[in-house]
């Protein structure tokens, strides 16, 4: 790339914000939101448990739904693998636990884990990472602020000649798939904004400061509570029943697995028959029929 210079807008400690601001007077709008994300992610060979519509299921997902539930779980292939076990399904996968609202699953050792997540899983769950083979080490990452910088709003004001880097993809061990699109990045963001504690710090273009926050069953914030996007609402309603179809359907879990890998557009999670399969698995659950 050329240009007169190339700004990083990338990472939470990034001193650019700072340079634009001293130099150009320029205030690149954010939005922290504060809610204690967590995983613990490895890569493992699947075995059979005994339940044909586990040990059949490409994608394995029990998400998190705070603040009932602030704990979820997921499995997603990576390759077929060869092996002269009987009770291997042959599967070579990333397995993750996941939590939001400041609980941190264990990663200093794998009966640690299991210890954990048989306290804080179904034992479903419990019983599929019991069994797993564990190829790879435990690796963690915790996030207690998520903050996002909207430099592309600066429009016309931006200096010519200066190059943005960075400011569409966040990632961090993408090996273990702790890896970020921006389009993900939104999925993952429609969880954050249930944690009961949440605390959102909106700094506008003019360098106006606005706080939200909840706290819980406690009222001794004077900060409003920060209202919920009619988008991010959606995508918590969609995300959880696509979650749950993926975990049923192959057509389904082959194309969250693609878009996971960032090989095909997000918009393959939207098409009307993956659209209508969602309803349809929603539906019949609110109607008690599944």
């Amino acid at each position: 790339m050329y240009g007169d210079f190339i700004i990083d807008c990338t990472g939470r400690y990034t001193s650019s914000p700072n340079w634009l601001n001293e130099n150009f007077n320029l205030i690149v709008p954010t939005i922290q939101i504060h809610f204690g994300c967590s995983y613990v992610t490895f890569i493992g060979e699947r075995f059979r448990i005994g339940d044909s519509s586990f040990d059949s299921a490409l994608v394995i997902s029990n998400p998190v739904d705070s603040p009932e539930k602030n704990v979820g779980f997921i499995v997603i292939p990576i390759r077929t693998i060869k092996t002269n076990n009987e009770n291997s399904l042959g599967t070579s996968s990333t397995i993750a636990i996941n939590c939001v609202n400041s609980e941190y699953p264990p990663n200093d050792s794998y009966e640690n884990l299991l210890e954990w997540t048989k306290e804080n899983l179904d034992p479903k769950y419990y019983t599929i990472l019991k069994a797993a083979k564990v190829c790879s080490p435990l690796i963690p990452s915790r996030h207690a602020i998520d903050d996002r910088k909207y430099v592309e709003s600066l429009g016309k004001k931006w200096p010519q000649n200066y190059i943005l880097l960075g400011d569409s993809m966040c990632s961090f061990n993408p090996q273990y798939a702790q890896v970020i699109s921006e389009e993900c990045w939104f999925s993952s963001t429609t969880n954050d904004w249930k944690t009961p504690t949440l605390k959102v710090i909106e700094t506008d273009k003019y360098g106006q400061v606005k706080t939200y926050q909840r706290d819980g069953n406690s009222t001794s914030t004077n900060n409003p509570e920060p209202r919920t996007p009619i988008m991010i609402r959606f995508m918590q309603w969609y995300g959880y029943w696509f979650l749950q179809c993926a975990s049923k359907s192959a057509d389904v879990s082959t194309a969250f697995v693609r878009v996971v890998n960032q090989s095909r557009s997000p918009s393959l999670l939207m098409k009307p028959t993956t659209f209508f399969a969602v309803c349809c698995i929603a539906l019949m659950n609110y109607l008690n029929l599944s």
